[in-house]
């Protein structure tokens, strides 16, 4: 039987997590942005990293800069491949 915190471990790929990131932008889950953030700097390497985790941050506390900067990270995201 798994626990409920094997349950909750999902695993998205690269696509699922710019869909899932948009629509957390869009809808303003910002703790959902958050998750995305995290789960893309894992995947990639400098500069794109650094860049996540600040985004990652501002989702905490400065929401319009979280949503401008992942607007301007999509761009990014689209013309890299994770590591």
């Amino acid at each position: 039987m798994e626990t409920a915190a094997a349950c909750s471990i999902t695993t998205l790929s690269f696509g699922e997590l710019c869909v899932g990131g948009d629509w957390a932008s869009a809808h303003g889950d910002f703790s959902a942005l958050r998750n995305v953030a995290q789960q893309l700097a894992i995947q990639f390497g400098e500069p794109v990293h650094c860049d996540l985790i600040k985004l990652a941050d501002l989702c905490l506390y400065d929401l319009d800069a979280a949503g401008a900067l992942w607007s301007r990270l999509k761009y990014q995201l689209s013309r890299s491949s994770p590591s």
